[in-house]
């Protein structure tokens, strides 16, 4: 069975690609120029004017419970252009990621490394994935919910708009319908961005798994005198993993350091934001359900991240006690 772990990042590139940063490899045609203009309105659209559109309207008169979700928004807004714009500039990095987990791919060889690498990277790896369509989706219809049931015109987000949207039916389409555009296509910016860091850091764990039995695994298999040569490779094999193991966890820390960084410090606002609006500002009961699922969001967004985090740490520290699990004595004196 083929095992290819770039299959668990295609719907991030198939987002970056809706998104306009992945080009298409031959420039001298008309789809090149289509692909430009179609990214400069989504980009000019979703990562610039939304952002501005949000941040303006923070100083709009509107009630105190309705400052407190533009703020938060607005937050999550900026952020989330940054960090789209972070990614776009390391996409280099991210294709040199992928030779990275190809080559550790390539070197899964026996049944029961196959069998860990179904049951524990790519299950976890789907749940991660699941975990954030369902947590925009449920964030989603709680935020149609609340505006169909709203009782009053008004806009999905407080926001500013260089025309008066109360004016017409006109003026209004026109309002919701920029905000469906944009908000759409930020979602689609979070999930790409939200979702990678946690994947690749599950991958990266699992390798390092991988790498611990098969160096523990050294020695019970091939005992016998002249199959010795054997074991020797097979460890110098698993040192270039362990190499490799080092170099991916560079070229990773270099794509989502400062991604990371921006999405600690948002939810930790919005997190903030949301408890104060709920507990003194907030009455209607389709709001409150919100921002409940809007906490909810925000926690279970960085939590895959921390968990993979401190996971793959600890197997990066007892990586060392793997040799000594291997049958090391009874190799020969270079083995040894």
């Amino acid at each position: 069975m083929f095992l290819n772990t770039l299959n668990f990042f295609r719907n991030n590139w198939l987002s970056w690609r809706l998104l306009g940063i992945v080009s298409p490899k031959d420039k001298q045609n008309h789809k090149f120029i289509k692909y430009l203009l179609w990214s400069m309105i989504v980009n000019a659209v979703a990562t610039f004017l939304i952002p501005l559109h949000l941040l303006l309207g923070i100083f709009e008169e509107q009630p105190q419970s309705t400052r407190f979700e533009s703020i938060a928004i607005c937050v999550t807004s900026i952020a989330t252009s940054l960090k789209f714009i972070i990614y776009a500039s390391k996409l280099q990095h991210v294709k040199r990621m992928g030779e990275l987990f190809q080559r550790l791919d390539a070197r899964i060889s026996n049944d029961n490394e196959r069998q860990f690498y179904q049951k524990h990277i790519y299950r976890n790896v789907r749940r991660i994935q699941a975990m954030f369509i369902v947590i925009y989706i449920l964030v989603g219809i709680t935020v149609t919910v609340a505006f169909i049931f709203s009782g009053e015109r008004r806009l999905f987000y407080p926001g500013w708009l260089p025309f008066d949207w109360r004016r017409s039916i006109k003026y209004y389409v026109a309002a919701i319908g920029f905000q469906l555009i944009g908000i759409f296509f930020q979602i689609l910016q979070n999930f790409a961005n939200d979702s990678f860091t946690p994947k690749a850091l599950c991958v990266l764990s699992g390798h390092i798994q991988l790498l611990y039995m098969r160096v523990a695994n050294i020695g019970y298999v091939n005992r016998v005198a002249y199959q010795q040569n054997r074991n020797l490779r097979e460890l110098n094999e698993c040192v270039l993993d362990q190499e490799n193991l080092y170099q991916l966890f560079d070229v990773l820390q270099s794509i989502i350091s400062w991604p990371m960084f921006l999405q600690f410090l948002a939810s930790t606002v919005n997190m903030c934001m949301a408890m104060v609006a709920l507990l003194f500002f907030v009455t209607d009961i389709l709001e409150r359900i919100y921002y409940v699922m809007y906490f909810a969001a925000m926690c279970m967004q960085i939590f895959p991240t921390c968990y993979y985090g401190s996971d793959f740490e600890i197997k990066f520290e007892r990586l060392h006690y793997a040799v000594f699990s291997s049958n090391w004595t009874v190799g020969t004196q270079c083995f040894k």
